[in-house]
């Protein structure tokens, strides 16, 4: 359940990243307001997964969906931007970010103990 909240947390956090463009440096009041409430329930999910997960792993996984899901996002509005390094680089991210998680076995003990 912990890994579920960290993808609900980093989906959270792509919305939030291009709600923060959009607020213009939060002069802009709804596009800022979005931005704080996403960010705070994004930020409640990671915190509630790191009771379970180990924090770095958590955290690098949660800043990774949101790195990949933010530059794919873009990648899709702004297609110019693809290069061939960007894409070799995002897709090590994403290996390193399911590295993480596979080795990670901290949720598995955590749920046999209560067993």
């Amino acid at each position: 359940m912990a890994w579920s909240y960290v993808l609900i947390a980093g989906a959270l956090e792509i919305i939030w990243v291009f709600t923060m463009k959009m607020s213009n440096g939060f002069t802009n009041l709804l596009p800022s307001v979005i931005t704080i409430v996403l960010l705070i329930i994004s930020f409640y999910f990671v915190a509630v997964a790191m009771k379970v997960l180990p924090v770095g792993t958590a955290y690098a996984v949660f800043t990774g969906i949101g790195t990949v899901g933010a530059v794919t996002v873009e990648f899709i509005m702004e297609p110019e931007l693809i290069s061939f390094m960007k894409i070799l680089f995002l897709l090590l991210l994403i290996t390193g970010i399911m590295g993480l998680k596979y080795t990670d076995r901290s949720e598995e003990t955590a749920e046999e103990v209560r067993s």
